[in-house]
This record gives C-alpha cells, structure tokens and sequence, in this order.
C-alpha cells in the first residue's frame, strides 16, 4: 500500500428489518433478534411464501417534509437518504462541509429498481423516481452537493462492489471523503411471484423468525428483506485532522465470479484469496468471516 491513501470508516447509517440507527440494528444483532415477520406492503395471501424482512416501523412522514415529495420517491430511495443522514451525523461531517467538497463521490449499490412505484400506475415523476440511480442522485441534489455519482448494480454484491469503488477513490487520491453503501426495497407482488417461481424462497410461514436459517440442515430457501447501509469513508489523514473516531481500516478487497465449469462457491474463494493477497496478510490473521449464506435447498 505504499504510496497510497489508507482508507477508513468514520460513519455508519443503517435501517434495516430489526433496526433503524446503527445503535438499534447492532443491538439486535448481539441478541440474536430476527426482523423477519409477515409480509404488509402488498397481499401475499395466495403465494406459497409470505413472510419477508420488512422495515415495519419505517415512517416516511417522520423523515421527510411535505417539499421533498416522499410520496413520489420509491421506497428504496426514502431509506437511502434516511441511512445518509445517519452516516454523515454519526461521522461527525456537516451537510455544509460535503457541499463544499468538490465532486464528492457517492457511490450507491442497488440489486434493482424501484419495485414499488412500478407496481403503480405511471405518472409524470415515476420514470425518473423508479430508476437505479434515484438514490445517489436524490441525495446529491436534495443536499445540494457538488458530486460525481455512481450507481452500482451487481446483484448481491451490489453494496460491496460500490464500497470498492469507493475505497478506490480515497486509496488513489481521487477524493479525501467518499459516499457510499446500498439501498434496496424489492418486496412487492411481482418480485415474490418470481422468487416462489423459483423456489428460492422458504415457506416456513408460521414460524418466521427461523425462517432464514442458511447453513441449516433443513433450510428451505432464503428470506427477501428491504434495508439500506450507508457508510462514510475517509482518508486517514483527513479522518485524524479533524480527530475524527475511527470505525476501522479498510485495507483491501477481491473480486471474482463462479469461472465457466467451475465447482459453485470458486469465485467465493478466489475472492477472499485476493483480498487477503492484496491486504499483504496471513490467512491465520483473519478473525471473522461474514458469509454470505441465501439458504437455498439442496438440489
């Protein structure tokens, strides 16, 4: 890493099934709470699956003002500006600060679009407000923000890889400051028709809080849930220049897809092989690995 800028996390803004605010999300973590509950955004009666990750407590009307017209913004986008607001308050920043940061990257991953305003008739806003980069783009102009904004859609990994991006930005000077995470809302009707067309998804609908359970014997399939996690990277030398609290160093990161005829989880490997290669560590220094477990069956 000589010659490049080290990379930190100094914010963190999270909404999610079983918490708003990171204090909350964490909390329920260390308990073991499950977010998972029946589905309310749209009747699910007639669909073998019923049961989702839903923000239940989620209340546009407390966020927004009648000017910023939340009615006309997908879900998805509503969670990503609360999540940004979050993250730039836990970092210690000012919105007044970031609009003085010239071309302030933010860097959103989103596994779709807006699902709920598509299950809506059209109107005159919904072509703009239902595309992938109303998150990013939302945030910059509902703040006023000088910034280059990116939009990331890499299915699962879209947050991850927008977090890459983002690390890059700061590793090679580009910026001293960096906007990034993801956002998705996808449970709507049309969605879940096709996850229960697949079979990916679990029936275990009376008993949804062991719903989601990925490295079980007898999973069923996985759990579709809404959420956003936005977080705020800095350079080092920015964040202790301003005696910035320090979340951890974010030292690097691999990449890699299943390769054609490959056993499934190769990319997975060769993943992790790079970041720890790239990171310039030993495999006996890594603590905790957060997997990513969609609890399919077995085929």
């Amino acid at each position: 890493m000589i010659g490049r800028n080290r990379v930190v996390i100094t914010g963190v803004g999270v909404l999610a099934a079983n918490g708003i605010g990171k204090d909350a999300f964490w909390s329920s973590l260390l308990a073991g709470e499950s977010g998972i509950g029946p589905i309310t955004l749209f009747d699910a009666s007639d669909l073998p699956c019923r049961i989702a990750g839903e923000i239940s407590d989620f209340n546009p009307q407390k966020y927004f003002t009648p000017q910023q017209k939340a009615k006309r913004m997908g879900r998805f986008t509503q969670l990503a500006l609360v999540a940004f607001e979050e993250a730039v308050k836990d970092s210690g920043l000012s919105i007044e600060f970031l609009r003085n940061v010239k071309n302030l990257p933010i860097t959103m991953g989103v596994s779709t679009t807006a699902m709920d305003l598509r299950a809506l008739p059209p109107t005159s806003y919904s072509a703009v407000t239902g595309i992938p980069n109303a998150a990013s783009s939302t945030i910059a102009y509902t703040y006023g923000l000088n910034a280059q904004i990116q939009t990331i859609s890499n299915g699962c990994a879209s947050s991850l890889d927008a977090v890459t991006a983002g690390f890059n930005a700061i590793s090679s000077g580009k910026s001293d400051v960096v906007i990034t995470g993801g956002s998705d809302s996808t449970i709507s009707e049309y969605v879940y028709q096709c996850l229960c067309k697949s079979r990916k998804v679990s029936t275990l609908n009376d008993d949804p809080k062991h719903a989601c359970r990925p490295f079980d014997f007898n999973r069923d399939g996985g759990v579709a849930a809404e959420g956003a996690g936005i977080i705020v990277l800095e350079s080092l030398d920015h964040a202790r220049s301003r005696a910035a609290r320090v979340y951890c160093e974010m030292l690097a990161f691999g990449q890699c897809i299943d390769p054609a005829g490959s056993a499934e989880g190769a990319g997975l490997e060769g993943s992790m092989r790079l970041a720890v290669e790239n990171a310039g560590i030993l495999n006996s220094s890594v603590d905790f690995i957060s997997a990513h477990g969609p609890g399919d069956q077995f085929m």
